[in-house]
């Protein structure tokens, strides 16, 4: 299989919202409001998510669902007929690029039962630039809001206000998540950064995106060390456009995760990037389900639910 087919060519997109000056600032989202009930979502070839996403009580438009994006963003077509209402323009830094891109104020933002009204959402062109239905991307200013629990296994998300049934019951290691970082000197949010050890790589902690808008655990290094293959050209979106750069691929014997560990897992370490908040990109399609408490600033990965005898969280208010 090619690296254009292996490698996720949305994975760009997951940057760390450091920006220069700009006409308006995006200010954040406030006073969410929730009802627990699962999510249906897609998954297309490449394990990438999307999920409904109504915009002003209008939709549902199916959005790519990315925890490695600081920023939600909508196809510019789309803000154009829903007519929302420019603000300003933003100079982005990715980790490939930087662009602009305008600024648009939405009244409320929805998936399901989960609300968040009044906020600040980027604006670009082809802004998924994975599949034609796909109008944007959902970043973590919506996603911060909520618990989340992404189930690969029953293909649904739960957002759920924190703390609530999921986090308190779920069972699994807690492992502690970094919420911001820096990128250019200056601080950045919005992040899920859990620590990470490839033992053939030495034994530092890496600091690794949670990215379920990655479908390869992706290194930002120029090497993978012995048994790497040779660096290969892959293409890749940035934003609106795409850009070439080199990778190298190895299998990793083992990825180490607090006192858990992933084995024979495929590594690309990416040379060319531009500016970038952590040390790479941790997959969440490596795990069959993934439970985020943003407010308990922790992952599970594979959680497990006793109360209900399985991997499928109990129902709000039981006991």
């Amino acid at each position: 299989m090619s690296f254009i087919t292996r490698f996720n060519p949305l994975f760009a997109l997951a940057f760390c919202a450091a920006w220069s000056t700009a006409i308006a600032a995006v200010t954040d989202q406030s006073q969410p409001n929730v009802q627990d009930t699962p999510v249906k979502i897609k998954l297309t070839e490449m394990s990438m998510i999307t999920v409904p996403v109504s915009i002003n009580g209008s939709g549902p438009y199916d959005f790519m669902l990315d925890t490695g994006s600081a920023k939600t963003i909508v196809d510019q077509k789309l803000a154009t007929e829903l007519r929302l209402r420019p603000v300003g323009e933003k100079t982005v830094i990715g980790m490939l690029a930087s662009r602009k891109m305008s600024v648009v104020h939405v009244d409320s933002l929805s998936v399901g039962g989960a609300v968040v009204p009044d906020g600040e959402v980027f604006s670009t062109d082809h802004a998924a630039n994975i599949d034609g239905k796909v109008r944007g991307v959902l970043g973590e200013d919506f996603l911060r809001n909520f618990d989340l629990l992404i189930d690969y296994r029953h293909l649904v998300i739960r957002l759920e206000s924190a703390p609530g049934s999921m986090s308190l019951s779920a069972l699994g290691e807690r492992l502690p998540l970094q919420l911001t970082s820096t990128c250019q000197g200056k601080p950045t949010r919005n992040r899920l950064i859990v620590g990470g050890r490839i033992p053939e790589l030495g034994n530092e902690t890496m600091g690794l995106l949670l990215d379920s808008g990655a479908n390869q655990l992706t290194l930002f290094r120029d090497t993978l060390g012995a048994g790497e293959s040779r660096a290969e050209p892959i293409w890749t979106a940035s934003f609106s456009h795409w850009v070439a750069a080199a990778a190298a691929a190895r299998t990793i014997r083992s990825l180490k995760l607090g006192s858990s560990s992933v084995s024979d897992v495929t590594a690309i370490a990416l040379s060319r990037r531009a500016d970038v908040d952590s040390d790479g990109l941790l997959p969440t399609s490596l795990f069959h389900s993934v439970l985020i408490s943003h407010v308990g600033g922790f992952v599970i990965l594979n959680p497990s639910f006793p109360k209900t005898g399985g991997d499928v969280p109990p129902t709000p208010g039981s006991r």
